[in-house]
C-alpha cells in the first residue's frame, strides 16, 4: 500500500511536469545556489526534482556492510514557497558469517514550506516536515520500525559571496507506540482483537524522542562546483528505538562529520558526493566505521 502511494505521487509529479515552475529561474546567487545536505544529498529548499543517494556504511555495529539506495521525489507549489515530496529507502546488509540481506525500509511523505522573505534574497528560511509509515511486522522484507514517526526541521541559509551557511534544527518523534507481541505477528489479525492467550514478551526498547541539529559551510568554487563540510549532533545516540540496556554501547549522543562536494554539471543535473565519519570511534558502541554518500539529482521545469 505504502509503496502504490508513492508510485501515484511519482506518475502526478510527471503528468504535471511542464506546467510547475522551477525555482532556479532567477539570474541571483541565491536563486542558481543548490544548497546540498552533505547528510543527505537532498535540496534544502522546495525544488522540483528527483534524486537517487546511494549510502555506503562500513563495519556497522553488527559487522556488516550496509548500502542505502533512497529514492526521493518533490513538486514545489506557489514559485517555490511550498513542495510536497516522498521517499523510499531500500537497503542492502553485506553480513560476516552469515548470508546477505535486503529489506525495504521506512516510507516518508513530507512538506517544505518558505513562509518568509523574498526569495531572491542571499538568505532563507524553511519549515520542513514528514510523517514516516509503519514497516509492519514482517521484518524478513520490512524494517525501521512498526509504528508511525514524525519529523520536523527549522532551516536557515544565509549566502555570502562564495560562501553559504545552513543550520537544521529538529528531530523526530514517535506517532504511535509499539504494538505488543502475542507470539502472533504474522497471523493477520490485529493486536488489539486477538484474545490474550500469553503475556507479550517485555520489550527490549523504547520510544525515545530524537533530536537532530547539523550545520555545514559550502564554498562555491565556481557557479557549477563547490566544497562543503559540515557537523552532525543527535540526542539520542540510538534514535527513536532506543535501548533500555544503560551501558557503553548506548551512549547518549552521537556526532558526526563530513566533507565533499557538488558539482552542477549542467542546468538541471548535479551529483554530490560525501565523506561521513562518526567521531566516537570505540569499537564497542560506534555506529559505522565511516560511511559515503553519492546523490544524482534532475530538476525539471521552465525557467
Amino acid at each position: 500500500m505504502k509503496q502504490s502511494v508513492l508510485v501515484l505521487f511519482l506518475f502526478i509529479i510527471s503528468f504535471q511536469s511542464i506546467h510547475s515552475h522551477h525555482t532556479g529561474s532567477s539570474d541571483s546567487p541565491n536563486a542558481t545556489a543548490r544548497f546540498v545536505d552533505p547528510f543527505t544529498g537532498k535540496r534544502e529548499k522546495p525544488t522540483n526534482y528527483l534524486v537517487m543517494t546511494q549510502d555506503y556504511y562500513q563495519s556497522t555495529r553488527e559487522n556488516s556492510h550496509l548500502f542505502t539506495t533512497t529514492a526521493f521525489a518533490e513538486m514545489n507549489f506557489f514559485d517555490g514557497r511550498f513542495a510536497l515530496n516522498a521517499s523510499v529507502p531500500w537497503n542492502y546488509y553485506q553480513q560476516r558469517g552469515r548470508e546477505d540481506a535486503a529489506r525495504i525500509g521506512k516510507t516518508y511523505l513530507g512538506f517544505k514550506f518558505q513562509p518568509f522573505f523574498d526569495l531572491d534574497k542571499p538568505y532563507f528560511f524553511v519549515i520542513e516536515g514528514s510523517v514516516g509509515f509503519p514497516s509492519g511486522p514482517d521484518t524478513d522484507r520490512f524494517t525501521g520500525g512498526n509504528y508511525y514517526t514524525g519529523s520536523g526541521f527549522i532551516k536557515l541559509g544565509y549566502l555570502y559571496e562564495k560562501w553559504s551557511f545552513v543550520t537544521k534544527i529538529g528531530g523526530l518523534n514517535p506517532l504511535s507506540r509499539p504494538q505488543p507481541n502475542n507470539l502472533q505477528d504474522n497471523d493477520g489479525i490485529p493486536y488489539y482483537y486477538r484474545k490474550p492467550s500469553a503475556s507479550p514478551p517485555e520489550p527490549e526498547y523504547e520510544f525515545k524522542k530524537t533530536t537532530l541539529i547539523s550545520a555545514y559551510v559550502t564554498y562555491y568554487l565556481m557557479q557549477e562546483i563547490s566544497l562543503f563540510t559540515g557537523l552532525l549532533y543527535r540526542n539520542p545516540y540510538n534514535g527513536v528505538d532506543y535501548s533500555k540496556e544503560k551501558d557503553k554501547a548506548n551512549p547518549s549522543y552521537f556526532t558526526e562529520a563530513s566533507a565533499g562536494f557538488s558539482w552542477n554539471f549542467s542546468e538541471k543535473y548535479n551529483m554530490s558526493l560525501a565523506y561521513r565519519y562518526p567521531l566516537q570511534r570505540d569499537r564497542e558502541y560506534r555506529l559505522y566505521q565511516s560511511a559515503w554518500t553519492f546523490a544524482f539529482s534532475m530538476e525539471w521545469g521552465s525557467d
